[in-house]
């Protein structure tokens, strides 16, 4: 446990949704295990681009022996030996050499390897990306089911001492025959059931902390309070802006799976390129430094170079069932990423119903709370003048802590839907810069983020490597139809413009889909990294600068043959 469990920054006071965010990211275990596997990653990275380099062997030797190393010579002509034996080695003999050697086929292999590990390094920042959406997506839930429990569970205990109390004298009513024994019978039944609720109850609410606990990575059986907000009401709807068009969009753009898969995609095409490099012949180049101490040589020190041309023939034999496998993996990882933009589109529909849903239903249960609320109120009333037994307020008081548990539940629920929403958009609830690492700022980064990932989906995109550059905005490729400009004419905010231009044009021109649409993005003081977010905006500059211009292939942001004018 002390190796698992780092040293974390003490408690300063009760613990809030966004602490509790933020100590997530800083302690979990999968975060920290995403981190780790970034690491290893560029680690790897580094490793590969010496694969590059040429060979440079540097050796020493040392020869001796006991004897010369004669030889004697045959005359051909004759066929009769010479009879004198001669040497040309000394019996002992120093060498060494500095061999250096590059095979460029091994080079531009290696080159692609590298490049492939790259990618590597971007799969495994979006897999991060992933965990932590999903961790703080289940401290949201937690949290709130935990503040559920911290509110009911103060109000089961006594509850529970009161039945337990009524089903002593019930006991004592039936004993002393007080009543009939059916009404008595019942009553303990009642008493029973009541009983059974609220263990029911305990039973849902009691691991919500440990599992909040668990989630901020503290050691188990750990105790912390929560900071406890004000009761929910039918008011305390989360809101959501944002039209679903957006969040499409921004999702078909910015989800981790679909970019891990753009990234699997280059992948692919490298190891194609990599097969059919080595089908090619391969040249090797090489030169040398030797020197060897034999006294008989003319130059014990000397130079060499060449160069070597070897290639497999037969390998030409599979060329084409290489090619042909390449060409099937690239597309089939082009379809699976189609396939799962299809699947995206439906968690983003999905996710939005869901959150309306829930919204419609934690307004009734709020209504049913206030409503159970006053009618425990007229019972209390009722009993005071003796009109109203003890087992009716008891039952009272059970249908108002149900109604308020129901109530509180739905709202985690609601919670959830709220923050599934936006991790079907792929939004980061968080910068991808964090100046520090300690709580307090990661706390506010979680808090700012929080507060405007609605802004965020409709303006950022964070695929500026993956544009293709186009030439001219008014240039079109051979059989290509005219790229779709609405910049002359926004219909939102220049401040806030949406990632997708939407085509607003009358409805019997809408039945012509472009095959890719134009983005212009104004020049930055200094190029940005490959997962550096990019503004993307549709509406006119103001700014004289020059434009750049790419042109992004619908087939990229959309599943295969889905018409659509956006």
């Amino acid at each position: 446990m002390s190796v698992i469990m780092a040293p974390q920054e003490p408690f300063s006071g009760p613990v809030s949704m966004h602490e509790a965010m933020a100590r997530a990211i800083k302690y979990n275990l999968d975060e920290r295990v995403k981190l780790m596997e970034m690491a290893v990653a560029n680690q790897q990275l580094d490793l590969s681009r010496f694969d590059m380099l040429p060979r440079l062997v540097a050796g020493a030797g040392y020869t001796g022996r006991n004897n010369e190393s004669g030889s004697e010579s045959l005359n051909l002509a004759t066929g009769r030996r010479t009879g004198e034996s001669t040497t040309a080695t000394d019996r002992h003999r120093r060498t060494a050499d500095l061999g250096f050697t590059w095979n460029i086929l091994d080079f531009g292999v290696s080159y692609l390897r590298a490049r492939q590990n790259s990618n590597l390094v971007l799969i495994a920042d979006e897999r991060r990306r992933r965990v932590v959406q999903g961790i703080l997506q289940d401290v949201r839930t937690s949290y709130w089911r935990a503040v559920a429990a911290e509110r009911l569970l103060k109000r089961i205990e006594p509850l529970e001492k009161r039945i337990e109390a009524a089903r002593k004298n019930a006991n004592a009513m039936e004993a002393q025959r007080v009543q009939a024994p059916l009404q008595t019978l019942s009553y303990q039944r009642a008493l029973v059931d009541t009983l059974r609720q609220l263990q029911t109850l305990r039973r849902e609410l009691v691991a919500a902390k440990s599992q909040l606990g668990a989630l901020m990575g503290l050691p188990p059986g750990e105790n912390f309070t929560l900071q406890m907000p004000p009761d929910v009401t039918g008011k305390d709807v989360p809101a959501i802006t944002a039209s679903v068009e957006t969040l499409e969009t921004y999702a078909l753009l910015n989800r981790p799976e679909l970019l891990e898969e753009s990234y699997n995609a280059r992948i692919t095409a490298d190891e194609t390129h990599r097969a059919l490099l080595k089908l090619l012949p391969g040249i090797d180049l090489n030169a040398g430094l030797h020197y060897d101490s034999n006294s008989f040589l003319l130059n014990q020190r000397w130079a060499d170079y060449g160069a070597r041309v070897s290639w497999n023939i037969l390998s030409l034999a599979s060329a084409p069932d290489t090619h042909a496998f390449s060409k099937a993996q690239e597309e089939l990882v082009a379809f699976r990423r189609q396939a799962l933009s299809v699947a995206v589109l439906s968690q983003v529909r999905v996710a939005m119903v869901q959150f309306r849903e829930l919204s419609q239903e934690f307004s009734l249960n709020a209504d049913q709370a206030a409503i159970d609320r006053r009618i425990r109120q007229q019972y209390v009333n009722s009993s005071t003048v003796g009109q109203q037994g003890d087992m009716s307020v008891i039952q009272a008081e059970v249908s108002e802590l149900v109604s308020d548990l129901r109530r509180d539940l739905v709202y985690a629920d609601l919670q959830n839907a709220y923050a599934r929403v936006m991790v079907s958009a792929g939004v980061d609830p968080m910068p991808e810069a964090v100046p520090s690492q300690d709580l307090t700022t990661l706390r506010q980064a979680v808090s700012d983020g929080l507060g405007a990932w609605q802004q965020k989906a409709g303006g950022t995109a964070r695929l500026q490597d993956l544009l293709v550059p186009a030439t001219t905005t008014s240039e079109k490729a051979p059989g290509e139809k005219a790229p779709v400009e609405k910049a002359a004419e926004p219909k939102t905010d220049s401040k806030a413009a949406p990632v997708a231009a939407r085509n607003e044009e009358p409805t019997e021109r809408k039945a012509a889909v472009p095959e890719r649409v134009t983005v212009a993005e104004l020049p930055q003081p200094q190029a940005a990294s490959m997962s550096a977010p990019m503004t993307v905006s549709y509406g006119p500059s103001s700014r004289s600068e020059t434009a750049k211009v790419y042109s992004v292939p619908l087939s990229a942001l959309a599943p295969m043959g889905r018409a659509s004018a956006r």
